[in-house]
């Protein structure tokens, strides 16, 4: 430092006599360089050299107005303002390190987890993974290693997506092969029926609650054949089902061919009066049904009406499902004997 910082003493009566009013934030600033900013650790002693000097060629000449206070005290901001933003920007550096650091130990994680679903995708994440590891570890670039590897991951996470998209979609096709009618596309087969129905009797062997099941037949179906053809008859029942799987849908009712033109639905959670109810509202439906014949791709002018019998059943304590099915097709027979296009329920 220079020698009228080390004169102190001669300093600080100099100050106090000519500025009294602000001796105290002169000391701070003397103080500061002689005292304080030797034991800094923050500066190294280059830069501690180098403050000193500044602040000591102001102090030397003896000008305490309030200007050349304001002048030092800016002095001293900017070196702090210096400090903070070089520590910031080390921390940085530090978080971006631990980021590159916990984005490689993410990266292995969520490979080991993606890997074992196909050859080819295995193949395809090892690539990744040694062209990703090279770029994480490369220290020259840190600004652009975070965003650079989250876009690597996102192109190779929607390619896997489209990969299992296409899989869900050939699952659903083959569901839709195994559990549903091949006719009747929006009715369950007669395979998935029978499982249903064993949960559904299982269920109510353990919770006692309501189980009904109707069963529906065309009236007078063969007739249909022969008058219009086997083509008109199938698209009688797909009219049927789209009929049948709206109504069960909106109870949670679960529709199903049973077989030929007999349609199943099973309501867990229904009595049988309530069954007998959503029965005869069906059966209304398709008498109000406007079908109508299709001839080499036209409709008909004239509709087609055709109407269904309906048998209801409710589970029975000590019964398995045959005999549920039993109960509703006996209910369906009594319809048929007594007149069709009715729904009849079984004794309670």
């Amino acid at each position: 430092m220079s020698n009228t910082c080390n004169d102190i003493d001669l300093f600080f009566k100099t100050l106090h006599e000519s500025a009294p009013k602000r001796e105290s934030d002169w000391r701070a600033i003397v103080l500061f360089v002689r005292n304080l900013l030797p034991q800094l650790t923050i500066y190294d002693d280059d830069k501690k050299s180098e403050i000193q000097f500044e602040i000591c060629e102001q102090l030397i000449e003896n000008d305490f107005s309030e200007e050349r206070l304001e002048t030092l005290l800016a002095m001293l901001d900017m070196y702090l303002l210096q400090t903070i933003g070089a520590l910031e920007l080390e921390e940085a550096l530090a978080q971006e390190k631990r980021t590159a650091a916990v984005l490689m130990n993410e990266m292995n994680e969520m490979i080991s987890t993606m890997h074992g679903n196909t050859a080819r995708q295995d193949k395809r994440l090892t690539n990744f993974q040694n062209e990703t590891v090279e770029a994480i570890q490369d220290g020259s670039r840190k600004s652009l290693i975070v965003s650079k590897v989250r876009g690597m991951f996102q192109e190779i996470i929607e390619e896997f997506r489209e990969e299992a998209r296409v899989l869900n979609a050939k699952a659903e096709h083959f569901r839709m092969t195994a559990d549903f009618d091949p006719l009747l596309t929006e009715l369950h087969n007669r395979r998935a029926l029978d499982a249903f129905l064993r949960e559904a009797t299982e269920t109510y062997a353990r919770t006692g609650d309501p189980l009904s099941l109707m069963m529906i037949d065309v009236d007078h179906f063969k007739k249909v054949n022969d008058t219009y053809g086997h083509q008109a008859g199938d698209d009688v029942l797909r009219a049927l089902a789209r009929l049948v799987s709206t109504h069960a849908i909106q109870y949670d009712g679960f529709s199903a061919r049973y077989g030929g033109e007999e349609l199943v639905v099973v309501m867990p959670g229904m009595d049988l009066e309530r069954a007998a109810v959503k029965a005869e509202a069906l059966r209304a439906d398709v008498e109000r049904y406007d079908f109508r014949v299709r001839t080499n791709g036209q409709l008909s002018e004239t509709p087609l009406k055709f109407t269904v019998s309906v048998g209801v059943a409710r589970m029975k304590v000590g019964w398995n499902s045959g005999d549920l099915i039993g109960a509703a097709d006996g209910a369906l027979y009594q319809a048929k004997n007594s007149g069709r296009n009715r729904a009849c329920s079984a004794p309670k």
